[in-house]
């Protein structure tokens, strides 16, 4: 039984090593064929383009508090310091005329539509978010005299119109005045 036990070994051990040298020789020829003359490679141009300069730009610093201070002190300058009016906080194009009513002897005033609430507006009454204000009030239009600051801190004023309006139609004109 130990004869039959050692040849069972041996043979088994014999298997083995034939499997190990395929798998070498296998390695050796991939490697010989991997064993290549290297390609040489083309040689590419690099175009070396001149550095971008953009155009030289004031150096206006948006912080400056010299800039700040002489804008909020400027001829044109809204009064910062005044009670905000609750129309105030819409933009024109969010703003309806929708009426007017005269009474004998006093200015006219005017109803202003917006968000499902109606509001009743008089000369000198602010509205819009450029620190506009109601100059004249007629049939046709609501004028409105904005007040708009450029990028050096000078105000300047602006007229716009409110006109009267269907109750379909929205829409707000703005002229420039210097």
């Amino acid at each position: 039984m130990n004869k039959y036990l050692l040849c069972l070994c041996i043979l088994t051990l014999g298997a083995c090593s034939a499997a190990n040298e395929d798998l070498h020789e296998w390695m050796q020829n991939t490697s010989q064929q991997a064993k290549s003359k290297p390609i040489k490679s083309k040689q590419t141009e690099i175009n070396i383009q001149p550095n971008y300069n953009p155009p030289a730009l004031p150096q206006m610093n948006i912080f400056d508090p010299a800039r700040l201070k002489a804008g909020l002190q400027g001829t044109n300058a809204p009064d910062l310091n005044r009670p905000r009016q609750i129309l105030e906080n819409y933009s024109l194009n969010e703003l309806h005329y929708v009426g007017l009513i005269k009474a004998a002897g006093k200015a006219p005033s005017a109803f202003i539509a917006v968000d499902g609430h109606v509001y009743t507006v008089k000369l000198g009454n602010y509205l819009g978010q450029n620190y506009g204000h109601i100059t004249a009030i007629t049939p046709d239009e609501i004028v409105i005299s904005e007040l708009v600051e450029d990028s050096y801190s000078n105000w300047s004023s602006r007229r716009a119109s409110l006109p009267l309006q269907a109750a379909d139609s929205t829409s707000a004109k703005t002229s420039s005045r210097n």
